[in-house]
């Protein structure tokens, strides 16, 4: 068990925990997870789901002996809000992921994953998401839901050339996988 508890997520505010548990663990080899206390991302670890009826929280657990998939010195300041919230495909009658794009106005577009990225994510320079504490939602509790936060690698200055393509080509190989994925789904359905 891990001691940071930026790793350790509560799930008060959520109404049906267990499916909110569900739910990241469907984007569990998607996402890295960054902890802002210990400047870490991680993109190899398990969930939990722990705690009795009240206290419940999904607890991130870095793979310790996957030092490789760890990284380190990614400061806070290279984290931002993305304002991209993404929804199980089921909130909409359908499978795979939606996304939910942010336009001037404060409006939004709702589209599937696929969609979004061939029409905004994928031209986007270095988008590299990801998710940390807080980024789990609930939709008038009926359905869990994420916010994604963005890797701005240019601000990993204490970091080598080398170190930031690292990062970003494991964030980046993780979320076209996915899209891909998403991809096929809505081919089918």
């Amino acid at each position: 068990m891990t001691n940071d508890t930026e790793l350790k997520w509560e799930l008060s505010h959520i109404a049906n925990r267990r499916k909110a548990y569900d739910y990241m663990r469907s984007m569990k080899n998607i996402f890295c997870v960054y902890s802002a206390s210990v400047c870490k991302l991680y993109s190899n670890y398990q969930l939990h789901y722990t705690g009795e009826e009240g206290a419940e929280l999904i607890e991130v657990m870095p793979d310790q002996n996957a030092w490789h998939d760890t990284f380190s010195f990614v400061s806070p300041q290279a984290v931002r809000p993305s304002g991209i919230f993404m929804f199980p495909g089921e909130l909409f009658g359908k499978t795979g992921f939606y996304v939910r794009l942010p336009l001037k106005g404060g409006k939004g577009k709702t589209m599937p994953l696929s969609e979004a990225f061939d029409q905004v994510l994928g031209k986007r320079d270095n988008f590299l998401p990801l998710i940390k504490k807080g980024d789990l939602r609930e939709f008038k509790a009926k359905s869990p839901y994420v916010h994604l936060h963005w890797l701005d690698i240019d601000k990993l200055e204490e970091l080598s050339t080398f170190q930031r393509l690292d990062i970003a080509s494991t964030i980046t190989t993780r979320f076209h996988d996915m899209v891909k994925t998403a991809a096929a789904e809505e081919a089918i359905s």
